[in-house]
């Protein structure tokens, strides 16, 4: 990666393990895109329910040639793990997508040949 990996941690305290975890998962991200521009990783705890707990979002922003991509909008659990794995499975994914592009990998529809139609 060209910049180093930024972790922030929103209303709630940085934990050691939490972030040499997710700094494990980016470099797992490295392995389908190597020029990554950069990477940040924001872990949210803002919704704050008194009686049940915390519900946790995990959002990763990533920089590649040409595009910016993000996952972890929509990935909110009670459990900060299982909300870390949804997002960073989702940058997974948009990361095989970006590098089949690249490689021109993506399916071409074959375009559809008009025929006219027969006379009776």
């Amino acid at each position: 990666m060209k910049l180093p990996l930024q972790v922030t941690f929103r209303d709630m305290a940085s934990l050691p393990s939490l972030e040499s975890n997710i700094r494990l998962r980016v470099a797992k991200l490295e392995r389908f895109v190597p020029d990554l521009i950069s990477c940040h990783v924001v872990v949210d705890a803002s919704a704050n329910r008194h009686r049940q707990g915390h519900v946790y979002a995990v959002n990763v922003d990533v920089r590649v040639p040409g595009e910016e991509l993000f996952a972890g909008e929509r990935q909110a659990h009670e459990e900060i793990a299982v909300a870390m794995r949804e997002a960073f499975d989702a940058m997974t994914r948009r990361l095989e997508d970006y590098a089949r592009r690249r490689r021109g990998q993506v399916k071409q529809h074959a375009a559809k040949e008009r025929t006219a139609p027969a006379s009776p």
